[in-house]
């Protein structure tokens, strides 16, 4: 399972995760990626030849990943072939958020309706979307779930946090939500730091990863951890690109063939105990 932490403070709208995938008895991997940038774009109808390429708007939307990692990743994958190839009809096309949720949908469901009888409940997973929506100018953010009644599997979608809030998913939920509760200054990355140095958890793990939006578009962070000693001095510092140690990475660009992977990165700092 996992720990994902969705934030929204005004238009500035975070998500958050740690990098562990669980294999049943057969143990763990700490470099899942449970995060995503997924290219949008709309386009209209051409009506001569020269406007076949042209798209009207073009952003890039955040998802996150809770559950089933087969389930997840097949269901991001469908997700990014609908959002790069919309096509608005008429000017009377809904381009609105939730219209696009209903059209991630189908292939949500239809995905997860294949992989069910196989894994069974171990196939589900929930998808954490959210995109700047074109008809009310701002941050929209939709949760798609799996629903178990009498052994009957429905798939639906819903928006969360129109407001101000912190939410948290996955099996490390019940244990953000109780720091959280009790330590509002901690940022959401702090928050998932504190569950996987607890071991409350064994299902949440690895690296910190981190993603927000810059004003319309969503893109994903490096995230830097530096521990402090008692007087705020940094006693150790690592940086990670989602689950993966960076380690000389200025050294690595000066040699051939002189390339590197360019990235922001979020700082975050904890207090040694």
């Amino acid at each position: 399972m996992t720990l994902v932490a969705i934030k929204r403070d005004g238009d500035k709208v975070s998500f958050s995760s740690d990098s562990r995938i669980i294999f049943g008895d057969a143990g763990h991997m700490d470099k899942g990626i449970k995060l995503f940038a997924v290219p949008f774009r709309i386009k209209e109808p051409a009506s001569k030849k020269e406007d076949f390429d042209k798209w009207v708007y073009q952003s890039q939307f955040g998802i996150a990943v809770v559950g089933s990692s087969i389930n997840a990743y097949s269901v991001k994958d469908a997700i990014s072939e609908v959002l790069n190839n919309i096509t608005a009809i008429t000017n009377m096309s809904d381009v609105s958020i939730p219209s696009i949720g209903a059209m991630i949908l189908k292939v949500y469901k239809e995905v997860s309706e294949d992989l069910a009888p196989i894994l069974n409940k171990n196939g589900l997973c929930e998808i954490i979307f959210g995109g700047y929506c074109l008809g009310q100018k701002r941050i929209r953010i939709l949760r798609f779930f799996p629903t178990i009644e009498s052994d009957k599997i429905s798939y639906n979608f819903e928006e969360i946090l129109p407001d101000d809030g912190t939410l948290f998913f996955g099996s490390g939920s019940k244990y953000g939500a109780q720091i959280h509760n009790s330590e509002k200054e901690l940022t959401p990355l702090q928050i998932i730091k504190k569950v996987i140095s607890s071991e409350c958890d064994k299902a949440v793990g690895g690296a910190l990863q981190h993603g927000s939006f810059n004003g319309e578009t969503f893109k994903i962070s490096g995230v830097i951890e530096r521990q402090l000693d008692k007087e705020g001095k940094i006693i150790k510092e690592i940086k990670y690109r989602r689950g993966f140690v960076v380690e000389n990475e200025k050294e690595e660009a000066m040699k051939p063939p002189y390339l590197f992977i360019a990235y922001g990165y979020q700082i975050v700092e904890f207090s040694h105990d």
